[in-house]
């Protein structure tokens, strides 16, 4: 027996080192690959529940939030004071409201509360909360409807809620809101409080109209950073929620029209939209094959963080093995400088040919571009693709579902105080830049397709001092050093003096090496007009149609153009871009123009007449301290 035995572990050693030298096939170490990935995913996947659920658990339930909550009146019948407009923002928003939050840090109080709060636990940092929603309502609103909302919000903000601040975008066609609350200095519960807030003001819209808001979709924020809150509530009227040149029509002719120059593009009316899909199903969809996701916002946002991760190579997938990234949906980018150029891009043969037979998935920022982009991709191409689908809730809600990032890369560029966030990152990147922050950022691996700021090319993902393209006024990624260098650079020239004739004559001369050279930080193009060869200023561009079909001021395709080298001529030959970025609304123009004028002395000195002359009068100062 014994003997046996001896034979038979014998045996059983030999077949395991058999088998351990033996060369695993293909098939198996594909298998066993899949097997790890299964685990890797599961075990993910488990442990982030188990955290959302331990998250959930800790947070306050929405009873509790809505345990002291008095509704606001709503009045039905404004009179013409009450619906008048606080603040104007310029052209474009006329009859805006602007009303100042009464809950406002300034940085260096928040900084210094901040040391405080190191040294005694008494000591409470305040707190801010984020709500982001749009609502889009059928059948739409009346003109009179919309103006009871605003004055509804304006007297919620003044009298109930003071603490709100934000922007709010309201027309026929629904709401679209970022809207902001922060706690007081006094607060015992600084982010019970900002949340509770939030929670109430969406109760208020619910009573406002419960066929419109019952179903809308509130994302909240909580526990962020105080410095994230809006120091004031800006409501604004508008035509169009999201601005794409496209208008709702109940005729059978669905063909666009031109008017004046410009493309009217038509929508039937009640185009369906993409299916919505939540973050789980939309990771599930990303994997498969045949399939496009298409990035519809601005090229400027997708330069910072995309969906890439479900392309990452797979060097033992059964097509060949070569380490393509073909393993998932194919990430296209537009490459829009704003959403209306989205029209123009779906027209191209070559868009066409890209979403043919295919699967077509759509995200954006929180969802609202896709509701109008995928009804009117449906309208155009629904018969020649296999279905149009969207993310519920956009990237946001993606982020929350997936702590780790998903197939998320990069960071998800927002319009708010956070300024980008990223997988782990909900208070976001907003604020004073740290040096140790900045050389860790910097150290990082760079994303897969490159993002750098567009004067040293280090890689760089962060929109900083509001500076914008040359050629098309797009923001643009510009490091910290860059900018120190620009600033520094500004003073030294100042400092030195000399004669305006002769700086006005380099200046002319610099210019064109300055594009080409991108060596001056206010004339430095986007990546997007460098690989489009745009030279035209961005100044120099006519806006019609809110930028789209931009072409220079002084000459258009058609006009003759004279022989003489006049300026007119010298533009004819560069290229403009298909659309401009205008920010703002162009409010804060003529008070810049003032303060720059109210620095020089006036020419005429006391011989000037003109009361309102905008250079510097000393005598007239000296006169109104003597009074």
């Amino acid at each position: 027996m014994a003997d046996t035995d001896t034979t038979k572990d014998t045996l059983k050693q030999t077949d395991e080192v058999n088998t351990r030298k033996r060369r695993l096939s293909k098939r198996e170490r594909k298998n066993i690959k899949k097997k790890k990935v299964l685990v890797n995913e599961t075990s993910t996947y488990t442990k982030n529940q188990a955290s959302t659920r331990q998250a959930a658990a800790s947070e306050p339930t929405l009873e509790k939030y809505m345990a002291n909550y008095e509704p606001a009146p709503i009045t039905k019948h404004l009179s013409k004071q009450e619906n008048e407009s606080n603040d104007s923002l310029g052209k474009w928003f006329p009859k805006a409201t602007v009303i100042k939050s009464s809950v406002c840090y300034s940085n260096d109080y928040l900084v210094s509360l901040k040391k405080k709060s190191k040294q005694s636990e008494d000591v409470q940092e305040p707190k801010a909360s984020l709500v982001l929603f749009y609502q889009y309502v059928n059948p739409v609103w009346t003109p009179m409807k919309v103006s009871a909302l605003s004055g509804y919000i304006t007297n919620i903000v003044k009298s109930y809620r003071t603490n709100l601040g934000g922007r709010m975008r309201i027309s026929s066609e629904g709401v679209n809101c970022t809207v902001s609350a922060a706690s007081s200095a006094s607060s015992t519960d600084a982010a019970f409080e900002a949340a509770q807030t939030l929670r109430h003001f969406a109760q208020d819209l619910r009573n406002f109209d419960p066929d419109s808001f019952s179903d809308t979709d509130f994302k909240y924020i909580d526990n962020l950073t105080a410095d994230r809150h809006f120091k004031e509530m800006k409501i604004l009227p508008v035509k169009e929620l999201v601005f794409y040149g496209i208008r709702e029509d109940g005729g059978a002719n669905h063909e666009d029209i031109k008017t004046e120059g410009e493309v009217s593009h038509v929508l039937p009316k009640n185009a369906k939209g993409g299916i919505h899909l939540d973050a789980h199903e939309y990771h599930d969809m990303l994997k498969t094959k045949n399939t496009v996701v298409i990035d519809v916002r601005n090229h400027y946002e997708a330069a910072i963080g995309r969906f890439d991760g479900q392309m990452e190579s797979n060097a033992d997938d059964a097509d060949g093995g070569n380490g393509e990234r073909n393993s998932g949906a194919q990430y296209i980018d537009p490459k829009m400088r704003k959403s209306t150029d989205f029209t123009s891009w779906l027209e191209e043969p070559e868009t066409k040919q890209k979403l043919e037979g295919k699967t077509v998935m759509m995200f954006c920022t929180g969802g609202i571009r896709c509701e109008r982009a995928s009804a009117y991709l449906n309208a155009k191409m629904g018969s020649d693709v296999q279905g149009v689908y969207q993310l519920k809730g956009g990237i946001e809600r993606y982020l929350q579902a997936f702590p780790d990032g998903g197939f998320w890369r990069g960071k998800n560029f927002v319009f708010d105080k956070r300024e980008a966030i990223g997988a782990g990152n909900v208070n976001g990147d907003g604020g004073v830049i740290k040096k140790e922050v900045g050389k860790k950022e910097s150290a990082d691996k760079p994303l897969t397709w490159g993002t750098e700021c567009a004067k040293c090319k280090k890689p760089w993902d962060r929109y900083i001092g509001k500076r914008h393209c040359y050629t098309c006024g797009v923001p643009i990624l510009l490091c910290d050093e860059c900018l120190s260098q620009s600033a520094t650079r500004r003073k030294n020239k100042k400092k030195k003096g000399g004669n305006q004739n002769t700086k006005a004559e380099e200046t002319k001369q610099s210019t064109d090496s300055a594009i080409s050279n991108n060596d001056n930080t206010h004339t430095i193009r986007c990546p997007l007009c460098v690989e489009e060869g745009i030279t035209v200023p961005a100044g120099q561009v006519e806006y019609t149609n809110n930028g789209v079909r931009g072409r220079t001021s002084s000459f258009s395709e058609g006009d003759q153009v004279s022989s003489t080298p006049t300026k007119n001529h010298d533009l004819a030959h560069k290229k403009a871009a298909k659309s401009v970025l205008k920010w703002g609304g162009g409010h804060a123009t003529e008070k810049k123009e003032k303060r720059r004028y109210a620095r020089k002395p006036c020419h005429f000195g006391a011989d000037c007449v003109r009361k309102d002359c905008f250079f510097y009068h000393p005598e007239r100062e000296n006169n109104s301290k003597n009074k």
